[in-house]
């Protein structure tokens, strides 16, 4: 179970990087998101076929995870010390119950909220989702990448080099985050707020001192869980007719 007197502590860690650890800071903060932004409007796009998508998802954050795990050597850094460490079981799994529930209840309510304020979804957000069982196998790949690439960096190394800086994991948290929401800016207005409050969410065991695993493993759970159906019920029922109609037409054309 998760201990009550734990949770408004900052128990975060916190790293002074060096040289390399601050440029890669830096990167993450700012380089990565700004990136993002200049993607086009997927409105003028032909989209790829979904197999490429998720293919190309995987290496993209492998390869982040991967430089991540180069500049913690760089820097003579543990996964430990970023928070990649061992938790009691009734601490993870009361963590990773927690983390997995609020997270799925605040996308469906900023979801349901941007539909009523008249922001509609990017195409590309739907056509990621899974159709078929080839996609939905693919996908399972997309989401333990995530789960595990994106804690890393961002909940992980960003997060703790913020707080070696700032000495305060809930503000670290929040600065992560801003990065985290604009790096999904491919999902429109929406799904940048939505990655931003589910991001400072999947924080929360690293504050409390629970660590990564419950977020990685929560982060993956969502992901999952959304690819195998749940991301209708995000969807209103206008939104999913105007998908239904799409989907026909790109059928009509092959």
């Amino acid at each position: 179970m998760i201990d009550g007197a734990l949770l408004f502590q900052d128990l975060a860690p916190a790293v002074e990087f060096g040289w390399s650890g601050r440029v890669f800071v830096f990167v993450l903060l700012v380089g990565v998101p700004f990136l993002a932004l200049l993607q086009p409007d997927d409105r003028e796009l032909v989209l790829p076929p979904r197999s490429s998508l998720y293919v190309s998802a995987i290496a993209g954050i492998l390869i982040l995870a991967m430089i991540t795990v180069l500049v913690l050597i760089l820097e003579d850094t543990s996964l430990a010390a970023i928070g990649l460490h061992g938790t009691s079981l009734p601490g993870f799994l009361g963590w990773t119950v927690a983390v997995t529930v609020a997270t799925l209840a605040g996308n469906f309510v900023i979801s349901r909220a941007a539909h009523g304020l008249g922001l509609r979804e990017s195409r590309l957000t739907y056509h990621l989702m899974p159709r078929s069982v080839r996609d939905r196998r693919l996908f399972m790949g997309v989401s333990a990448s995530a789960g595990f690439g994106e804690e890393l960096t961002y909940h992980g190394f960003l997060l703790v080099g913020l707080n070696g800086w700032l000495g305060n994991g809930w503000l670290a948290a929040v600065i992560a985050n801003l990065a985290f929401g604009v790096l999904h800016g491919y999902q429109g207005p929406a799904g940048i707020v939505r990655a931003f409050a589910m991001g400072y969410v999947l924080c929360l065991p690293v504050i409390v001192g629970a660590g990564l695993w419950p977020s990685i493993t929560a982060h993956f759970l969502v992901n999952a869980l959304l690819g195998l159906g749940l991301w209708k019920l995000m969807v209103s029922s206008e939104e999913m007719a105007a998908l239904a109609s799409e989907e026909e037409s790109e059928l009509d054309t092959d």
